[in-house]
C-alpha cells in the first residue's frame, strides 16, 4: 500500500493503476525546497510549521484533490499517520515525493488510502507527476 502515512505525507505511479498496487516506503530525505502554497489553495508561497494546515492530529488525515489542486496543499501530519487521498477530479493524479517511495497514483473520482511510510521529521514537497503545476508541502512532525 501506498500511502503516507502523514510523512508522505509529510505524508498522498506516473500511470493509469488502482490504488491497490501502490507503495510507499518507509525512509525518505526531507526535501530541500518549501514550494508549496500555503492554506488550502494556490501556490507559490512559502509552506512553514508556521504557517502549515495542521492534520498532525487527525487520523487518518485527509487530502482532497479537485480542480488540479490538492487541498490543503501546504500541511503538517505526523509520521505515524495514514492517509487518505480524494480525487474528486475526473482525471487521474498522483501523490508523489521525490526521493522516497512515496508515489500513489489515484485514479479520476476514487480514494487512496495508505499507510505511513515512515518518513523522518522534516518538510517534504509533493507534487503530480502528470500535471507537474500540481504541487504541495507536507511537514512531518
Amino acid at each position: 500500500m501506498l500511502l503516507v502515512t502523514v510523512a508522505v505525507l509529510a505524508l498522498v505511479g506516473a500511470g493509469c493503476s488502482s490504488s491497490s498496487g501502490d507503495n510507499v516506503g518507509t525512509t525518505g530525505t526531507p526535501g530541500t525546497t518549501t514550494t508549496g502554497s500555503t492554506g488550502s489553495t494556490g501556490s507559490g508561497s512559502g509552506c512553514t510549521e508556521a504557517n502549515a494546515v495542521d492534520l498532525s492530529g487527525d487520523q487518518p488525515f485527509t487530502v482532497t484533490i479537485e480542480n488540479f489542486a490538492y487541498d490543503p496543499s501546504c500541511f503538517k501530519a505526523s509520521a505515524a499517520s495514514t492517509i487518505t487521498i480524494e480525487n474528486k477530479d475526473s482525471v487521474t493524479h498522483t501523490f508523489s515525493i521525490d526521493g522516497t517511495q512515496v508515489d500513489a497514483t489515484i485514479n479520476g473520482l476514487e480514494t487512496f488510502n495508505g499507510e505511513s511510510p515512515g518518513l523522518a521529521p522534516g518538510s517534504y514537497d509533493f507534487y503530480c507527476k502528470l500535471h507537474p503545476t500540481m504541487t504541495g508541502t507536507v511537514i512531518v512532525v
